[in-house]
């Protein structure tokens, strides 16, 4: 009954209603994407990690991978602990450096290591597949393929000194040699071609055409051997960005049990104090602090909308209780108790807040993808990056916290209206 009575208070006043429904369903909405937005970066770290499938990280001193230029200058060192410690299955070494081909940059991943994980091969083979000519296998992405004009089987000649001008002064004004054939994508070099670092141009074939989830929209990747690497720069021998350590993990079981990440990290730890050593959740850690800033953010406007709830559904039930007084007093009078107005009111908040929760989890939904559209289309994310990714679960949480605080904000006009003067309220409606 109370229900019902609460539904026909509700709909006496439409426009007020709607309004009101429109308000909340908007703080639903803001509170839900800011849920979103909070987890949505935390589910793309640990999607990358998952999709990677290493579970111990090792890079420079208080850095992240590919974070920033700083280099593990004997890499070699912490392979072979790799390989002396039975619970590692096998490890990756990425050196990551920028190569030209002609006046075109790449951005190279040098690899050492078997059964990597970082990208798919699209189209042609691995470069860890021998070659009966003895050359040495590139890989590309598309964007790379596509400015350089090259695609499987075709060569291209690399470099990693300046392009263009520079070169010329570089040379020295050598003679050149007789110029040899001029490969698709890649510029023909000659004796007289000198290097600005070790061999400065180098002839290679495309080996495949890969797919590297989480790089840029725009990146030009180049995958080839790290020893490869470690000849076009020879400033970099034995180095390397970070080593990656795939443990031994249970039958069925993807990763290796937690307690074992953080029992290998922390012996790397112990043989080389001067890098620094990350297992899974540890790196999630280190990486909840780039995130600090959208965290505040959200936090703010989540707070922000939590209280404008509280103070719609305040500010409503108490006009609604005042232009009622009188009704009310006479349900009083005529045998109603306390807890029953008391309800009568609750549920007026609850209508409101179920209509707002309802528009409002909808408008979340589809409100998440829009933004998350707009955002990810700067060039200088990610391709697979995500900031909103809608979810049942931040829709769910953002309908309760609203719901707990629109309750919150009905009890003191559900308690004055069970207190209203019964006497003195009918004299005065009477009068």
């Amino acid at each position: 009954m109370m229900v019902r009575v609460a539904l026909r208070n509700v709909m006496r006043h439409r426009l007020r209603t709607a309004f009101t429904v429109t308000a909340l369903a908007t703080a639903v909405a803001l509170l839900a994407d800011m849920l979103m937005l909070s987890s949505g970066m935390e589910k793309t770290f640990y999607r990358v990690l998952s999709s990677v499938g290493y579970e111990v990280r090792v890079c420079p001193l208080g850095t992240l991978p590919f974070a920033t230029d700083a280099l593990i200058a004997e890499s070699a060192r912490v392979t072979r602990a790799l390989d002396a410690d039975e619970r590692v299955e096998r490890w990756l070494r990425v050196l990551g450096a920028t190569l030209f081909a002609d006046s075109t940059s790449l951005f190279a991943m040098g690899l050492d290591g078997r059964d990597q994980s970082l990208y798919t091969v699209v189209r042609g083979v691995d470069i860890d597949r021998p070659r009966d000519d003895g050359r040495t296998s590139i890989l590309l992405d598309e964007n790379a393929a596509a400015a350089l004009g090259v695609d499987v089987g075709d060569n291209v000649s690399l470099s990693g000194g300046a392009p263009g001008i520079l070169r010329a002064f570089a040379t020295g004004g050598a003679e050149p040699g007789p110029p040899g054939p001029r490969p698709r994508g890649g510029k023909a070099s000659g004796p007289g071609a000198n290097a600005l670092e070790g061999d400065y141009e180098q002839r290679y074939i495309v080996a495949g055409i890969i797919d590297v989830e989480f790089d840029l929209a725009q990146q030009r990747t180049l995958v080839l051997p790290l020893e490869a690497l470690h000849r076009i720069r020879p400033e970099t021998r034995d180095a390397a960005s970070f080593v990656l350590a795939k443990l031994r993990a249970p039958t069925n079981d993807f990763f290796a049990p937690l307690d074992e990440q953080r029992a290998v990290a922390a012996s790397l730890a112990g043989q080389f104090p001067e890098l620094s050593t990350y297992s899974i959740d540890a790196l999630m850690e280190a990486l909840q602090g780039q995130l600090a800033y959208f965290k505040q953010f959200a936090l703010i406007l989540s707070t922000i909308s939590v209280f404008i709830t509280f103070l719609l559904i305040a500010v409503v039930l108490t006009i609604g209780v005042g232009e009622r007084r009188g009704e009310i007093a006479a349900l009083r009078s005529m045998g109603f108790r306390r807890s029953s107005v008391r309800g009568m009111v609750l549920g007026e908040s609850a209508v409101l807040l179920a209509l707002g929760a309802v528009l409002g989890s909808v408008l979340g939904w589809f409100l998440a993808g829009y933004l998350d559209r707009i955002l990810t289309q700067s060039p200088s994310l990610p391709a697979g990056y995500r900031f909103f990714i809608p979810a049942p679960r931040e829709i769910a949480l953002a309908v309760l916290i609203t719901g707990v605080a629109g309750a919150a904000a009905a009890l003191l006009p559900a308690v004055f209206a069970s207190r209203v003067d019964i006497p003195r309220t009918l004299h005065e409606e009477v009068v």
